[in-house]
């Protein structure tokens, strides 16, 4: 969907002046939703209701919550090149230490596994999940299976 945004008759810092035309052609384009943006609200609210479901039945499992989602800031450390254990302590904002004393793993192992010497065993990573509440799917890299 595009289309030309119209020219203003007048701007000022509180105000965007249109003719009735550019406004009735505005309001054409963009003020009813059309059956795909319907349909992409509606799996967008599933997707929520999903993720709901699963966040619920893990914090069930593990009588502790756990996040469903990537926050962005761990997103963008993974594509900078961070281990998931890393970005995922540093969205905590929390240091090594406090990492190991929440989790009990080893601080020396912590830092093995960010700078990828060690890959750590699944109960060290489980530890790691648990403690930064987050899926132990989330610290696993892509290819370490």
């Amino acid at each position: 969907m595009s289309f030309a945004l119209p020219k203003p008759k007048v701007v000022t810092d509180d105000e965007v002046v249109l003719s009735r035309e550019d406004w009735d052609s505005i309001v054409r384009v963009l003020g009813e939703p059309s059956a795909e943006d319907e349909d992409d609200i509606a799996a967008v609210a599933a997707a929520r209701m999903e993720d709901a479901r699963f966040a619920a039945q893990i914090a069930t499992e593990r009588n502790d919550a756990v996040e469903t989602t990537t926050p962005i800031e761990v997103v963008r450390a993974k594509l900078d090149g961070a281990h998931p254990v890393k970005a995922w302590r540093d969205y905590r904002g929390w240091t090594q230490v406090y990492l190991n004393f929440k989790s009990g793993v080893g601080r020396d192992l912590i830092a093995q596994i960010e700078t990828r010497r060690k890959n750590g065993s699944v109960e060290t990573l489980g530890r790691l999940a648990r403690a930064l509440e987050t899926p132990i799917e989330a610290l696993v890299e892509d290819g370490d299976s």
